[in-house]
């Protein structure tokens, strides 16, 4: 195996025995400067088909939540009908560290679809609570029972995106005209090869997604969404004129939830690129 490019100290891009890039973890596989050749025996979990955006996601995320995100994406992968790839692994590993920060600071988003997930996505759910579990157990930190639900949603998106990607052009395309109109309100340019840009980027994926076959999340997080939209009057602004531009271009009507998880992503994005100086 050559290592060709290191993430960080544990986690390298390497190219196999037929010149295949792969994504290797492994104690101190990268404190080498590449390119060189690496044993096997130091290699403990391997990723293949990785997006070059997922890539930078790694470096901001626990290595124990990425370990909790492998275990969940290999029991996704045993019990689901529908394949599960690779960058499931990282997008869930975002959304489990999100989940851990939000409980952590006491900010609970309800899910009010979580008796209906269960009835619906028996398989997915009884996954979600896995991971609420490990969890609990790894890291000592209680999630909410509704995280069992948004990973069992994540389970579901993931399954989806993998059945094709014939609209990915068009999604790219829309997906660019939002992230302009950020740039316009907050008179900034957004750095693309950003982490928090390629967790943008995967959030509205999976709105459009839901947006296009009418499957919204709904909650009663009223107040969540008042405070946020209080406090950060830009980020509310400019999510009212994008929920109107998605609103045309999917022919629906968002939901205060989409609306909420909307703004507390442009937060997120906006608050790393300093637009609040």
């Amino acid at each position: 195996m050559r290592v060709i490019k290191n993430i960080n100290n544990n986690v390298s891009v390497c190219l196999d025995s037929t010149n295949t890039e792969v994504v290797v973890f492994g104690k101190g596989v990268g404190f080498t400067k590449p390119p060189y050749e690496i044993e096997l025996s130091k290699i403990e979990r391997t990723y293949y088909d990785v997006d070059e955006t997922y890539l930078r996601m790694i470096k901001d995320l626990s290595p124990q939540i990425i370990e909790i995100a492998t275990q969940i994406v290999d029991v996704a992968r045993m019990k689901l009908e529908n394949s599960v790839n690779s960058n499931t692994v990282f997008t869930l590993a975002d959304h489990l560290q999100f989940a851990v920060k939000r409980t952590q600071e006491h900010m609970n988003v309800k899910l009010p679809l979580l008796h209906d997930i269960e009835y619906l996505f028996q398989i997915e759910m009884e996954i979600g609570k896995r991971a609420v579990q490990l969890i609990k157990e790894r890291l000592n930190v209680l999630l909410p029972p509704e995280e069992a639900g948004y990973v069992a949603l994540h389970l579901i998106n993931a399954q989806k995106m993998s059945q094709g990607r014939a609209c990915q052009n068009m999604d790219e395309k829309m997906i660019e005209v939002i992230t302009a109109m950020i740039e316009a309100d907050f008179e900034l340019t957004i750095d693309r090869r950003n982490f928090n840009y390629s967790r943008f980027v995967s959030h509205m994926h999976y709105l459009l997604k839901r947006g296009k076959i009418n499957e919204q999340i709904n909650s009663e997080n009223k107040q969540l969404y008042q405070t946020i939209q209080a406090t950060y009057p830009k980020v509310r602004d400019c999510s009212i004129k994008i929920c109107k531009y998605l609103e045309r271009e999917l022919n629906c009507q968002l939901s205060e939830e989409e609306c909420l998880y909307l703004m507390l992503h442009i937060n997120r994005l906006c608050a790393r690129e300093d637009c609040y100086r």
